[in-house]
């Protein structure tokens, strides 16, 4: 593993989203979702089923890609049996919506759900072990950027994604939405709040086996407890308990945190939903913020980001 080309690593498997009440989101759906990824140059390896793939290949064939995507047909149960028999067994035993802000989430009800964005960490480590990714390692969702809730314009997205300043080559790279204000996890359990987002982690592939380990230790954790959720509570639970392996990266917009990924040149120029023009005003806060903090690293980069955006 000499190249240092990011690898990104995703999965879409069909667990019935259209058929949960408010989160009807169909197969279809999903693809075109990443259509506006698809034309990204990196290396993609991406797990899916039998009867998804060859409509992924095409895509990414729509952008003579195919050479570098490698998709990979295997059970979701493969992956963690004893983590999944976990997940079933506490849904089957406690109702996960029972005083939950939000009880009728996706994440309340559907345990395959919950699953499948417990797996991300075995996906990439899967295709570790085969040998098929490079040295950097992304995970990213299939649907991420919703099909341009943020980037607007998928002709755009014809690059190479690469690591620019502020990424942590030595941890595990998280995003977060918010800073962590120290409420307890079971107070975030029943607000539903996101701090660390899952959509977008990174990190050296001789990390992933760590984060790997500590979300396995995290699902004991909330399942000893009669609780299931989706990652992103998990990934905190990992952030604090294990803060020598993690790096989280404040953001301040769902899919932003590829910034962190595109080349200047080409990210002064994306075009981005018009209801986020007022990003580099935030992003003065967040200079001020670390300027007062003497937290130098910071401020350099937002002080390039206010420019960029201003």
């Amino acid at each position: 593993m000499i190249d240092n080309e990011i690898t990104i690593v995703t999965a879409f498997y069909d667990i019935g989203r259209k058929d949960i009440k408010n989160f009807e989101r169909d197969n279809d759906k999903y693809l075109s979702y990443f259509e506006f990824l698809a034309g990204i140059k990196n290396k993609m390896i991406i797990y899916t089923q039998e009867n998804i793939k060859e409509k992924i290949l095409d895509t990414r064939k729509k952008h003579n890609l195919e050479d570098k995507t490698i998709i990979i047909t295997k059970e979701l149960q493969e992956f963690d049996e004893q983590g999944y028999k976990k997940i079933i067994d506490t849904f089957k035993d406690y109702n996960q919506g029972i005083n939950r802000k939000n009880p009728n989430n996706i994440e309340c009800i559907s345990p395959m759900y919950c699953y499948l964005m417990y797996l991300k960490p075995f996906f990439v480590c899967d295709a570790i072990e085969e040998g098929l990714t490079n040295e950097n390692i992304m995970w990213l969702d299939f649907g991420f950027n919703h099909g341009g809730e943020f980037f607007i314009d998928k002709e755009q997205f014809n690059f190479l994604l690469e690591k620019q300043n502020g990424i942590d080559n030595d941890k595990i790279n998280f995003f977060s939405i918010k800073d962590d204000d120290r409420q307890t996890l079971a107070s975030i359990y029943f607000s539903m709040e996101t701090f660390i987002m899952g959509g977008l982690i990174f990190a050296n592939y001789k990390k992933w086996q760590i984060f790997k380990d500590d979300l396995k230790k995290s699902l004991d954790c909330f399942s000893s407890l009669g609780m299931i959720d989706d990652d992103q509570i998990m990934l905190l639970w990992c952030f604090r308990n294990y803060p020598q392996n993690y790096n989280a990266i404040r953001v301040y917009f769902w899919f932003d945190c590829l910034y962190y990924f595109i080349p200047q040149n080409i990210a002064k120029k994306l075009k981005i939903n018009t209801n986020q023009i007022k990003y580099y005003k935030i992003i003065k806060e967040k200079l001020k913020e670390d300027f007062n903090n003497k937290n130098i690293k910071n401020t350099f980069i937002n002080l390039i980001k206010y420019c960029y955006f201003k």
